[in-house]
């Protein structure tokens, strides 16, 4: 395939040697030599912008994008915006106003600036301003030294700052909230995860007003939107805001993300971490990211794989030779992705092009092993980001194959990832259940859940999962329930005998202590109703605080476990029947909890497991309570022995998601109680 690239400028047609690539030698030929690399670049932006070019232009501006530099950040930086004209719009502006100065930081940031401004949301005629903030505040000294270290890359996450996803203008975080955390907000990078808490926490202003209304901030318009929020304060999303946009605003990258019911941030605290601040729980959605995908596994890959700056640029160079032959010289295209992913098989975005391309042709089940093959041999350390790729390989290849085939095939993601627990907790159930949503009846989709289950018994992160998943999926109807319970005794026998019952209770037990430890929420929920049975039938009787029962729905994770510890009770604990728990001996044994709903509290009722001659091993007795699971306020001390504790704290925990329950006095002994209850208002 010849390819020619001509660019007309203001009557200049300057035309590249035509390459020729006609087989994987010719191909890797063409990336060993900068100029046919540099020529597949102008290619490739050209196919990104050819309304742009078919426009006159200035030849100096062409001759400026014929700078290596300039091509490998405009291609090489994450994902295209959405409009790479609307980008090329924008540097042409920075480059006409200031073409002296766009070289080293300055080009790169120039580069970052077009990048970010090329996305439709972001109006591009504020791009120089933001441009200029950044070139003076970094000739001025004014931010943080890590931004003289940063690639366009990483600067992406840098000058979107304000908006952080939208241009917002007076009334919002505009430019003037930058320039105002620049100059008030100074401190470590690593600090700034605790920017946030410069502003107080206020669901109500001065004068009564919510902030879910309109006018929270109204009678404060003489303030810029950074000093209204660190003066009157706000909820979670514009605490979020304020710590993230303070870290942008000198020069440190960082990003904003959702969680169920609240908002956080991070903030890449040095070259190779990314440190969450205000989280609340795994399940992050990410504000801002240069690939597709916005998780937070995606976010440590992707940081990983543009800092191997030869092999990803090598990657994305044999990307751009892969697009221009998909039509005219497929079996071509299948070597140039191929050698893309040999490049850099970290790069996700490019195992997911490989395999749509792939699902456009005629193949065969083999060549989707090979490729799945692949991609868990290079992914399995981040198993989502893995099943990202491989859900495509196996949606496609399943159709393909012999029924005693299907799920062997599926179960290769398993055995690749049961070892690793990957950067964080995903929602694997999710994935369990596309896979059995490709199985034919209920009859197979049991046969794959006893597969999966006996692969991930060993597993610190997945076990618990699989049997949650297997609980929702199979308990809901009789002709399935009984046989999940068997699959579960096969699986997982108990030592007396194999019933049922022993089956379960010996596959709860490692499960929902995995849940626990993986913070896992949702999982220890569906664990702890599977094992109702063995809780005791009536609520536990004593005076309840005012409110709902804030603890139900949450997850119970003690110090330890020990061989007097029933894990199918620890759901209990939170629930209003009670149930049990039993740490080793420890010093400070005790237990975290994390409650169903934040809230505001009214009470604690603490009923000490037993009392009677067991019941001082619980004593000095400290209670503890936290809206993070980080900074913790005690709340309750208690030197005497007593069945139960009732802990009025009406006014006196106002915002709580965790509580921490444990003895603090140096002894080397046991903990156990029967239920931890919270009550209050919910706030989520």
């Amino acid at each position: 395939m010849r390819f020619t690239l001509a660019i007309c400028t203001l009557g200049l047609a300057l035309t590249v040697e035509a390459l020729e690539v006609n087989d994987e030698a010719s191909l890797t030929a063409a990336i060993d030599q900068d100029s046919s690399r540099l020529q597949a670049a102008e290619d490739e932006l050209k196919r990104l912008a050819h309304e742009w070019f078919a426009q006159p232009v200035d030849a100096n501006f062409i001759q400026f994008l014929h700078n290596p530099e300039v091509f490998t950040g405009l291609l090489c930086s994450g994902k295209y915006p959405e409009s790479m004209s609307q980008s090329l719009d924008v540097l042409f502006r920075i480059w006409k106003a200031d073409t002296s100065s766009l070289k080293g930081s300055e080009l790169s940031t120039a580069l970052a600036v077009a990048l970010v401004f090329g996305d439709q949301k972001w109006p591009s005629e504020h791009a120089m301003a933001r441009y200029v903030y950044y070139r003076d505040s970094r000739r001025n000294g004014l931010l943080h030294p890590m931004f003289d270290t940063l690639n366009v890359w990483e600067k992406r996450f840098v000058v979107r700052g304000g908006g952080n996803g939208s241009y917002q203008s007076h009334g919002g975080w505009d430019d003037l909230s930058l320039l105002w955390l620049r100059d008030n907000v100074k401190l470590p990078a690593k600090d700034y995860t605790g920017a946030c808490w410069q502003a107080p926490y206020r669901l109500n202003n001065v004068y009564g007003d919510s902030i879910h209304g309109a006018n929270y901030y109204l009678p404060f318009e003489n303030l810029n939107h950074a000093q209204r929020v660190r003066e009157i304060g706000g909820v979670c999303g514009s605490l979020s805001h304020y710590g993230a946009n303070a870290a942008m605003a000198n020069g440190i990258p960082a990003l904003t993300m959702g969680e169920p019911g609240h908002c956080a941030y991070a903030v890449r605290t040095d070259a190779e971490t990314w440190t969450p601040a205000y989280s609340l729980t795994w399940e992050r959605g990410l504000h801002h990211s240069l690939w597709p995908q916005h998780t937070w596994t995606s976010l440590i890959l992707q940081n990983k794989v543009l800092a191997s700056r030869y092999d990803h640029e090598k990657s994305q160079s044999f990307l751009w030779f892969a697009r221009r032959l998909t039509k005219q010289q497929p079996e071509l295209a299948e070597s140039a992705y191929r050698m893309a992913l040999e490049s850099q098989p970290l790069h996700l975005p490019a195992w997911i092009e490989a395999a749509q391309f792939r699902a456009t042709r005629q193949t065969d089940a083999a060549s989707w092993s090979m490729m799945q093959k692949s991609a868990l041999s290079a992914l399995s350390d981040y198993p989502e980001s893995a099943w990202e790729a491989v859900k495509i390989i196996q949606k496609n290849a399943l159709p393909l194959m012999n029924p005693d085939q299907r799920i062997d095939f599926l179960m290769a993601y398993h055995q690749a990832i049961a070892t690793s627990e990957g950067p964080v907790m995903w929602h694997f159930d999710k994935a369990l259940a596309e896979q059995a949503s490709w199985l034919s009846d209920d009859r197979e989709r049991l046969a794959f859940f006893e597969a999966v289950l006996a692969v991930q018994s060993a597993s610190k992160s997945w076990f618990a999962p699989t049997i949650a998943w297997g609980q929702r999926a199979f308990t809901q109807k009789p002709e399935t329930s009984e046989t999940y319970y068997a699959t579960l005794g096969r699986v997982f026998a108990a030592a007396a005998g194999g019933t049922n019952v022993d089956g379960l209770r010996s596959a709860l037990r490692p499960a929902i202590l995995a849940a626990a430890s993986s913070q896992n929420v949702s999982a220890f929920q569906a664990l702890g109703q599977a094992g109702k049975t063995f809780l005791p039938q009536k609520p536990i009787d004593y005076e309840a605080f005012p409110g709902d029962l804030l603890s139900s729905g949450g997850l119970l994770k003690p110090t330890s476990t020990s061989n007097w510890d029933t894990p199918e009770q620890h759901w209990g604990v939170l629930e209003s029947t009670g149930g049990s728990f039993h740490t080793n001996r420890e010093v400070h044994a005790g237990c975290l909890v994390r409650l169903g709903k934040l809230g505001d509290l009214s009470g604690i009722v603490i009923v000490n497991q037993g009392g009677g001659q067991n019941g001082p091993r619980q004593i000095p007795l400290s209670v503890s309570v936290s809206e993070d699971g980080q900074q913790w306020t005690e709340v309750f001390t208690s030197r005497e022995n007593a069945p139960l504790w009732r802990i009025p704290l009406q006014g006196k925990a106002s915002r709580v998601q965790f509580i921490k329950v444990a003895r603090s006095d140096d002894r080397n002994e046991f903990f156990h109680l029967s239920a931890i209850h919270a009550y209050g208002k919910r706030l989520q």
